[in-house]
């Protein structure tokens, strides 16, 4: 295991734009396993007023990401190769808590599940559950950037 996954981690989460700007934040990076949170805003939301589809989606996506990146070594890169995303309730809350992990580390795919919560008057609502396909590569290109 890599014993700096956390800095390995923080450095991509550093790099991740669109997390930036929507706002997530990691909580908790652990090996296999990361937390974060998301203050909902109406730049979140549809036309229905529920957190867009796009957005539940994106934090299911990153939540899956940045937990199998803490399950590889510093130069190697994690990319998704397939995401299933199921939509329980609609996102209405202050804001999004989200749980990622790899259920099955590989050489070349980590199979990783997240789940995604709103909060709601004090109460925690399972909102949506995803399934994903993480490939690992070697990166020998952003290796030299210090992956």
């Amino acid at each position: 295991m890599n014993a700096t996954f956390r800095d390995y981690v923080l450095l991509k989460v550093s790099r991740n734009k669109f997390m930036q700007q929507l706002g997530f934040t990691l909580t908790e990076i652990n090996a296999g396993e990361v937390k974060g949170e998301l203050v909902i805003s109406e730049t979140h939301e549809q036309q229905n007023g529920f957190v867009h589809g796009g957005v539940i989606s994106a934090l299911c996506d990153m939540a899956c990401g940045f937990a199998a990146y803490s399950m590889v070594p510093n130069g190697v890169q994690v990319f998704t190769v397939e995401l299933k995303v199921s939509y329980l309730r609609p996102g209405m809350g202050e804001k999004i808590l989200a749980r990622g992990w790899v259920l099955k580390p590989g050489k070349r795919f980590h199979f990783c599940e997240s789940e995604l919560y709103v909060v709601r008057e004090g109460k925690e609502i399972l909102i949506a559950k995803a399934s994903s396909t993480m490939g690992v590569v070697e990166d020998k290109v952003n290796d030299k950037y210090g992956g």
